[in-house]
């Protein structure tokens, strides 16, 4: 008896050791706004997820997979997986399913083939039509406001850009995915909510530089309501029977940053392995890396190869080779050794390449790593690379060179809150990471003090609560002005006794609407944004330029504006460039005009002057459908002052974690002759 009791222990021991925990995120249907920011999918997607309502009053709409943000677009369906009155509902096919049982799980999905749109529950179709759509799957549990929001738990998001079957939904909705599914390459997101914690929940299918992670938080960041958060599943009709450990995806995501001259630890590229299972768990054993596509190997003393955890943002760096190893050939296989860091866990590891970059790298030269295979236990993979990521190069800071000024221009959405507590350590560590020696900033709201106090930088801002903030390395002599939420200028004093005037500005917006974020909408006319533009924003600029900025400089004081300007630029809607802006072109901006008229540099547009190959946008960098509207700005003016490098920020110094704010920044690299 006490051997049998002795087994059985044994046997209850292994088993819970290797089970699977799964999770169901909880949304309370009142403020939580879970945002993945997914681009428009064309005619041939699915949708699909468990929900459980958590009671039987319905809301006139409660949204599955909704738009998000600047989603009411006339171009396609915003509101592809919704319930309307207690029904299954996709509005762009203004199809109707059936009812919704109450407090129990049930499959819901919708797909679309190219032909033909259907709902299904269950795995039994329930109503369909003949069309086809163009779909904008941005957020889960909602879509623009708390009207919609859905209240209780969802699980097993999955987003494809095909239409799944019958057949294929019904032998796979009650267990995970793997990748033997035969759609898989179709996979575009899959949220499962198990490692979601605090902030952000994890795509368990991303490969590009916008992996569509979830961004948890409050339509109202201000209050202190809690966010959406995880309960464990007791949906028993869903198995999560995984044992083995089994390979789910491998992914290479290389940065977008520029390295700086004698920068240490730059980050080259992560390595993202997803697996299932915790049972006989695989080993990294070997990375290929092809670095021939560098300018010269010379720029960089050592590479270093980390176990960098399970989340985009790591706390703590494992290095697998002590003290790195040296570029001297163009292609380098890396043996690692095997111990619990090469060890892989159930669901994501991270593997980080940094390199060293020498103190005299040739400024301008592409740097750049490729990893060409990675071995897994005796198996070699050709991993998945992202294929939407700028090219790379050496630049250089203020330590290097006393006659470089770095500039950010930034406005940082509502204090950095709409991620939480964690959103304002971002914007830190970005800035810091930036070397930047003076950020233009816009909607400090609060944060602006403990920014200044965490990089030890002058501040300067109407109050601490205030639009406008200004930061430098250097001391900053202010110059007054009646404009305080447009306009924030000052002197800089550089540390060979010369003054550089600055300003951090925000103007005002077409209302009709904002074109920044709607440009995929049929029927708007560029005649309306140009008027608009001509009595708001133009007012401004022109009211900055005549009353902060003339009777305060000379011919030789050297100039940098940065600003929100709320405005596109005729220099990027041009013909050339319509199909980068649905098509539409905008060559009479005026906003543009008049800095360009007033001999003012387009920093970004001055290093990338063709806007059809460049066409990158800083507004709004976290919504898939608005890539390519480019209203944030550095101007430059005067013969002292060298545009050397410029280049929209878009990424985290921190490969693949979620970006802050809903603007990109903009970063120029002086050098002051």
């Amino acid at each position: 008896m006490k051997k049998q009791l002795f087994l059985l222990l044994g046997v209850v021991f292994h088993l819970s050791l290797y089970a699977q925990t799964n999770f169901a995120v909880h949304i309370d249907g009142k403020d939580n706004n879970l945002r993945i920011g997914m681009d428009s999918i064309c005619r041939n997607w699915t949708l699909e997820a468990w929900i459980k309502p958590d009671d039987d009053v319905w809301k006139e709409q409660e949204v599955i997979i909704g738009g998000g943000e600047y989603s009411k677009l006339n171009s396609l369906d915003y509101l592809p997986l919704i319930i309307k009155k207690g029904y299954l509902y996709n509005f762009g096919a203004d199809l109707t399913g059936c009812k919704l049982p109450v407090n129990q799980w049930s499959h819901v999905a919708a797909t679309c083939n190219g032909t033909s749109i259907k709902l299904y529950l269950n795995g039994e179709e329930v109503a369909h039509k003949d069309t086809a759509t163009v779909i904008l799957p941005g957020a889960i549990g909602i879509n623009e406001s708390s009207n919609s929001i859905f209240g209780g738990l969802i699980d097993e998001v999955r987003i494809w850009t095909t239409g799944l079957t019958k057949k294929e939904l019904k032998a796979w909705m009650y267990r995970p995915l793997t990748n033997r599914h035969p759609q898989f390459d179709k996979l575009k997101g899959y949220y499962n909510f198990d490692d979601l914690s605090d902030d952000i929940s994890l795509n368990r299918a991303a490969e590009g530089r916008m992996s569509f992670h979830i961004r948890n938080g409050r339509l109202k960041q201000y209050e202190k309501q809690p966010l959406a958060y995880i309960v464990e599943n007791d949906n028993k009709l869903f198995h999560t029977d995984l044992k083995k450990q089994k390979l789910f995806k491998t992914v290479v995501l290389p940065t977008e940053w520029d390295a700086q001259q004698g920068e240490h630890d730059f980050q080259l590229l992560k390595l993202k392995i997803e697996t299932q299972g915790k049972q006989n768990p695989k080993s990294v054993r070997e990375l290929t890396l092809d670095f021939s596509t560098c300018s010269s190997l010379a720029d960089i003393e050592r590479i270093h190869v980390y176990n960098a955890g399970s989340k985009p943002h790591s706390e703590t760096l494992i290095e697998l080779i002590e003290g790195g190893l040296q570029v001297k050939s163009s292609k380098i296989t890396i043996q690692l050794p095997k111990n619990e860091f090469t060890q892989l866990k159930h669901g994501t590891n991270y593997i980080l390449i940094t390199a060293d970059i020498a103190a005299d790298a040739s400024l301008g030269n592409r740097i750049e790593a490729y990893l060409k295979t990675v071995k897994i236990n005796n198996k070699y993979i050709l991993p998945i690379h992202a294929k939407d990521c700028l090219p790379i190069a050496i630049t250089t800071n203020s330590y290097s060179n006393p006659k470089v000024l770095r500039v950010l221009q930034w406005n940082i959405w509502h204090g950095g809150n709409h991620l939480g507590k964690n959103g304002p350590e971002r914007i830190i560590n970005l800035i810091k990471h930036s070397n930047a020696d003076i950020i233009t900033m816009q909607e400090g709201y609060g944060s602006q003090k403990k920014i200044a106090d965490a990089l030890g930088f002058y501040l300067q801002t109407p109050s601490l609560k205030d639009n406008l903030c200004l930061y430098s390395r250097y001391p900053l002599k202010k110059i007054n002005t009646k404009n305080k939420f447009f306009s924030n200028p000052a002197f800089v004093q550089m540390p060979n006794g010369k003054e550089i005037y600055v300003n951090g500005c925000w103007l005002r917006y077409a209302h009709r609407p904002a074109y920044a974020s709607s440009i995929a909408n049929y029927g708007m006319k560029p005649s309306g944004w140009v008027a608009e533009d001509s009595i708001l924003g133009l007012v401004d600029i022109q009211r900055l330029i005549e009353n902060d900025l003339s009777p305060y400089i000379s011919e030789s004081t050297p100039i940098i504006i940065g600003g929100d300007f709320n405005s596109g630029s005729h220099l990027d809607w041009t013909h050339k460039a319509a199909p980068l802006h649905f098509g539409y072109v905008a060559e009479e901006l005026p906003i543009s005009r008049y800095m360009q008229n007033n001999g003012f540099k387009d920093t970004f547009r001055e290093i990338y002057p063709n806007e059809a190959e460049r066409g990158e946008g800083t507004f709004a960098v976290i919504y898939g459908q608005s890539q390519t509207s480019r209203i944030d700005f550095i101007y430059s003016k005067g013969k002292n002052l060298r545009t050397l490098s410029s280049k929209i920020v878009r990424t985290m110094p921190e490969i693949d974690d979620v970006w802050p704010s809903d603007h990109a920044a903009v970063l120029t690299v002086f050098v002051i002759e």
